[in-house]
């Protein structure tokens, strides 16, 4: 039996799966940030130490925020523009301008850390919304 041969296909196969992987996980990351009304954003839960980066996207009802360092397709957050809610924010960093924005959805909290005119769009995002009843009598 030729070992060498066989270690030599195996690793072949290994960095041929692994290359796969990364090309998709590197055509994913551009597809998201390609969309219209994406923006880079990152995730943590309030008391947290750990951040995880993602891009954010608004839709027409929702906002969807994806992880990076994922491979799956579908959103890991995704909030109702009606539902949504802004607790606080605060300025992170003043040179590169991170904002910190503590959001709140259906009980679930969240601070989301972005650039100022991203959080500038997300509030324009949310005030944007149609009513949700008709206007009675003027």
């Amino acid at each position: 039996m030729n070992t060498p041969a066989i270690v030599s296909g195996v690793l072949i196969v290994l960095l041929l799966i692994a290359g796969v992987f990364i090309l998709w996980a590197v055509l994913r990351t551009r597809a998201l940030y390609r969309r219209v009304g994406s923006f880079p954003c990152a995730v943590s839960v309030p008391n947290s130490e750990t951040w995880r980066s993602g891009v954010a996207i608004f839709g027409a009802e929702y906002i969807t925020w994806f992880r990076i360092a994922s491979l799956s397709r579908k959103p890991a957050y995704s909030f109702s523009r009606h539902r949504l809610r802004v607790v606080d924010y605060h300025q992170r960093d003043e040179v590169e301008g991170t904002i910190v924005v503590h959001l709140e959805c259906n009980g679930e909290e969240l601070l989301w850390a972005m650039s100022m005119s991203s959080m500038a769009g997300l509030v324009g995002w949310m005030d944007g919304a149609r009513p949700s009843e008709e206007p009675t009598g003027m």
